[in-house]
């Protein structure tokens, strides 16, 4: 069961650049982890915005409520009872950004940088 497993991730949650894993849980499903780097989050969104990086790491602490710049992990989980087409599709949608779970945190901080 592990092999499928490993290759239906492997195959289907591609193109985040950030480190990644996964894990089997006790109910027969599976959970994706992916590491959000505050430093890196920062360095990214200044270049794409143009903004400076100190100001950046301002609103990321903001708008995430981080204490400090220190990782943290973001999950997601896929129920075992799920089909294999309904976690591909998962995976692929949570994987199409290179930011890939962390997508949509990524836009809330440049949209808050415009809006600051």
């Amino acid at each position: 069961m592990a092999d499928p497993m490993m290759a239906l991730v492997h195959d289907n949650f591609t193109g985040v650049e950030a480190r990644w894993w996964w894990e089997r849980r006790m109910s027969g499903g599976i959970e994706v982890c992916q590491e959000l780097d505050p430093k890196t989050m920062s360095r990214d969104v200044a270049a794409k915005t143009g903004k400076e990086e100190t100001e950046v790491r301002r609103i990321i602490e903001e708008e995430l409520g981080l204490e400090d710049a220190e990782p943290i992990v973001l999950t997601f989980e896929i129920a075992g009872d799920a089909t294999t087409e309904q976690a591909a599709r998962m995976l692929q949608e949570r994987s199409s950004e290179p930011e890939g779970i962390a997508a949509g945190l990524y836009r809330r901080v440049e949209a808050a940088l415009n809006n600051w």
